[in-house]
C-alpha cells in the first residue's frame, strides 16, 4: 500500500474480504485495526468471531475498538495505515445511537414510519457527514487507509421499515467511499476482484 491510498474491500458474508483486506499490510507494518463491531451486550457468537479476528491480527498490530470519532484517531495518531473493519457495523451504530435516544428497541418501525422525511434526512445526513469527515482526514493525513464493508444491493428488499432505512444508509455510504477510493476490490467465495 502507498502512503495516502485508500482501498476499499467489499465482499458478502463469509466472503474472505476481512481476511484479503488484512493481507494488503505486511506483518512488520505498524497498523492500527479499527474494530467497528463494538459489542454492547456480550453475545456468545459474537465474541467468538471477535476471538477469530484477533487471532488472526500480527501481535504487533494496534487495535482500536470503536465506531466514533474515528476521523480523531487517523489525525491524532499516525501509523503506517489503518484497516477499517467494518463500515457496516459502524454505520450501525450510529443509527442505533440517534434512533434509540427517541425510541425504545421494540417501537423502532413505530418510530421510523411515523417521523417525517425530513428528520429522516437529517439522520442520513448526520452519518453521511461523520464518513465525510473520515474521509476527509485520511486524504489530508496521507496515510493509507483500507476499508471493508457489506455489499448490501445483491439481496431481496428487506421486510421492515428498519431494515430498509439501514439498506439504504448502507448502499450510500459504500458509494461515498467507493468514489473516494484509489482501489476496489470485491471478494467472492475468497476470490478478489479488482474493480477499480
Amino acid at each position: 500500500m502507498k502512503n495516502g491510498e485508500l482501498t476499499f474491500v467489499l465482499g458478502g458474508a463469509k466472503s474472505g474480504k476481512s481476511e484479503f483486506a488484512e493481507g494488503l499490510y505486511s506483518r512488520d507494518q505498524h497498523i492500527c485495526y479499527i474494530a467497528t463491531g463494538v459489542v454492547k451486550n456480550p453475545d456468545g457468537e459474537m465474541q467468538l468471531r471477535i476471538k477469530r479476528h484477533q487471532a488472526r491480527r500480527p501481535a504487533n498490530w494496534e487495535t482500536a475498538e470503536q465506531y466514533r470519532e474515528v476521523d480523531q484517531l487517523i489525525a491524532q495518531h499516525p501509523l503506517d495505515g489503518y484497516l477499517l473493519d467494518d463500515a457496516i457495523m459502524l454505520v450501525t451504530n450510529l443509527f442505533y445511537d440517534t434512533v434509540l435516544t427517541r425510541t425504545t428497541p421494540g417501537k423502532i418501525d413505530d418510530y421510523l414510519t411515523a417521523v417525517s422525511a425530513r428528520e429522516l434526512a437529517q439522520l442520513r445526513e448526520q452519518i453521511m457527514a461523520s464518513w465525510q469527515q473520515i474521509l476527509k482526514v485520511q486524504a489530508a493525513q496521507r496515510q493509507s487507509m483500507v476499508i471493508v464493508s457489506d455489499e448490501v444491493g445483491l439481496g431481496v428488499v428487506p421486510a421492515t421499515k428498519q431494515t430498509r432505512v439501514l439498506r439504504d444508509l448502507y448502499g450510500e455510504v459504500n458509494q461515498l467511499i467507493a468514489q473516494h477510493a484509489d482501489n476496489v476490490y470485491f471478494v467472492v467465495s475468497g476470490i478478489p476482484q479488482k474493480i477499480k
